[in-house]
């Protein structure tokens, strides 16, 4: 029978230490289509709340409108993934970098703009009962090298291109390419309380061969100011660890972030990282969740304003496989006191032995005698009763 000794050193203290790509002008087309139209429902109140990340086949989606005064057939769909992008001799499609961007982005192009020149229009369905702070989000991604320029505009009678009367903003695009960014504006102090308005994204260059470039378009959303806007949320293994990470465009009033772990069908709360308060930069936080044995686990994040309130994050699986080797890890933490994890792991069921040694090579402790079965363990040593000072554990396998 295999007989599996492994040490570690463990410290009790009086305190916690815790690219540019060119036109392919072969593609410019020579015919275009009349400007295309699709009408449909408005979108119901008590207050503005409208997505869109252009995951249906069907282009322009339902209720929504793309004009092109130029002349062109205007914007269109394309997935991620697709190379080279329409009208380019390279490129990759890519899907903004948020939660439920999905794979369709929708996108205008030199060849999608007329014969000259670009003027190309994706109006909205509508939106109903726009309030004071209702706040307009969404991602653009120019690719290349050409300058152009982009407006977002709102009507608040028809959905036409003469009735976008409201400017919302204004981004011009120099020489470079400017990967995804995120924009955000207060759509409702642009418009009384309560008015149902369209909202339109407008292309535009006068010389599409000399500028023109190309621009998608992704993750749209208009909804009342929240808190906290999460733009990933992800979970991965390491060792017998999980490693949760998570980023905010912006945070208002963050008190912070519980984590929750299903157990048993029923999360419970694993630890609390502080939020930002108020913030408008990208933040990153990252919880470490030592304490898990081998099986399949979900976590969420519940994030709490100052005032107590809360929502709930999309929830995130993982798998903690069946070790191959025999481990003993470091505990954590170390130093400590009064209480530590120590971590192990067993390929096969095993009769286990771990004990706790002083630097004389004294046993003072036996945390476990029993057999386990096949996976990651762990077992916590209360100190309180040992002098502080270096001691040595050993696992014993066979």
């Amino acid at each position: 029978m295999r007989r599996v000794a492994l040490l570690f050193l463990i410290t009790i203290s009086l305190s916690v230490f815790v690219q540019a790509q060119d036109k392919d002008f072969s593609q410019k087309p020579l015919s275009f289509d009349n400007p295309e139209y699709i009408f449909g429902p408005g979108l119901p109140g008590p207050s503005a709340v409208f997505s869109e990340s252009f995951e249906g086949a069907t282009f322009p989606p339902a209720g929504w409108v793309k004009a092109s005064p130029d002349g062109g057939t205007g914007w269109a769909r394309i997935t991620a993934g697709t190379t080279p992008l329409p009208g380019w001799t390279g490129g990759t499609a890519t899907p903004a970098p948020v939660l439920g961007a999905g794979t369709g982005i929708a996108y205008a192009t030199w060849t999608t703009g007329g014969a000259s020149s670009n003027d190309q229009w994706l109006i909205s369905p509508q939106i109903t009962n726009v309030q004071a702070y209702d706040s307009l989000t969404f991602w653009v991604r120019k690719f290349s090298n050409y300058a152009d320029k982009m407006d977002i505009k709102i009507s608040t009678t028809a959905q036409t291109v003469a009735a976008m009367t409201v400017l919302v903003a204004s981004i011009v695009y120099a020489t470079t390419d400017s990967g995804w960014v995120r924009f955000s504006y207060n759509i409702g102090g642009l418009v009384p309380a309560g008015s149902n308005i369209y909202i339109g994204w407008r292309e535009f260059v006068a010389d599409n061969f000399n500028d023109g470039d190309f621009l998608a378009l992704d993750a749209i959303n208009v909804s009342p100011l929240v808190p906290v806007e999460l733009t990933s949320f992800t979970a991965n293994v390491k060792e017998n660890a999980v490693v949760l990470n998570w980023a905010t465009a912006t945070e208002t009033n963050n008190s912070g972030f519980a984590i929750e772990r299903k157990q048993d069908g029923q999360f419970v709360q694993v630890g609390f990282i502080k939020g930002s308060g108020t913030s408008t930069e990208v933040r990153n936080y990252s919880f470490n969740d030592a304490n898990v044995e081998t099986g399949n686990y979900t976590y969420r994040l519940k994030q709490i304003d100052l005032d107590g309130s809360f929502v709930y994050s999309n929830q995130v699986e993982v798998n903690i496989a069946t070790p191959t080797v025999f481990s003993l890890n470091q505990n954590y933490p170390n130093p400590f006191n009064p209480s530590t994890k120590i971590n192990f792991s067993l390929a096969v069921d095993s009769r286990v032995t771990l004990s706790v040694f002083n630097i004389l090579g004294q046993k003072v402790a036996t945390l476990l005698s029993s057999t386990m079965s096949a996976g990651l363990h762990n077992v916590a040593f209360d100190a309180v009763n040992f002098n502080n000072g270096v001691y040595i554990y050993k696992l014993e396998a066979a």
